[in-house]
């Protein structure tokens, strides 16, 4: 199913879905329910919740959060990871499941259950101008609004893209990279498989990607209301 997005202010009920993720919306507060395949999952934080650490955010998992089941945050050049342990009932050591993740931002999951599960996020949807910093070198990035879309068409392009610029999104089902390059010629990524034509993926509710940024930090920025979702 090609994902519509339909989000609505006051009464109105706003919907994002797609075949990966469902939005259900009223007055810009609801839950997103985002697929956590067994393996790794590069998974974003698509709602501002009342608690946005790793703690709060990754329990909230349909039948429970699985024994075992690992987040990883990218930070300062690496990985800084956390377990569940279902006797404590939290992701240990909580020095790690402290950490905050904001819309916009994303982890690696890793699920050691055999089959999907579903993650539930609660949260507000940021509205407003919004401002995504993306620095020097990798970082995790996702849209900053639960929005299935071609991150290229709400602004992930020149001038913010520079020259050598690599975004790589994580495949679930090669369990691997598809990997594109901005390319400033044409002003446009290129990449994925040979006969993919200019442009980046749809990147799905509750998606993140890695990016690779060569020049100095920028900010992939945007305006977003839910009564004018473009």
């Amino acid at each position: 199913m090609k994902t519509k997005a339909l989000l609505l202010a006051a009464a109105a009920v706003a919907a994002v879905a797609s075949a990966q993720a469902q939005v259900y919306s009223v007055n810009a507060v609801g839950y997103v329910n985002v697929p956590v395949k067994s393996g790794f999952n590069l998974i974003s934080n698509p709602l501002n919740a009342a608690d946005n650490t790793i703690n709060s955010l990754f329990k909230n998992i349909q039948g429970g959060a699985p024994e075992g089941m690992k987040v990883f945050a990218y930070r300062n050049g690496g990985f800084v990871s956390s377990q569940y342990e279902p006797l404590d009932d939290a992701f240990l050591p909580l020095q790690n499941s402290s950490l905050t993740i904001l819309p916009g931002e994303g982890v690696f999951v890793f699920s050691p259950a055999p089959t999907e599960k579903t993650l539930t996020f609660v949260g507000e949807v940021p509205q407003g101008n919004l401002s995504n910093p993306i620095p020097t070198g990798f970082s995790i990035r996702a849209s900053q609004v639960p929005q299935a879309v071609k991150p290229d068409s709400i602004g992930l392009k020149s001038p913010v893209a520079g020259e050598g610029d690599k975004y790589f999104r994580y495949n679930t089902t090669k369990k691997g990279y598809d990997s594109y390059q901005f390319e400033p010629l044409d002003d446009a990524w290129l990449g994925g498989a040979p006969t993919d034509p200019p442009g980046l993926p749809v990147l799905n509710v509750g998606e993140a990607f890695f990016y690779f940024r060569v020049g100095q930090p920028t900010a992939w920025t945007r305006t977003f209301s839910v009564n004018n979702p473009t």
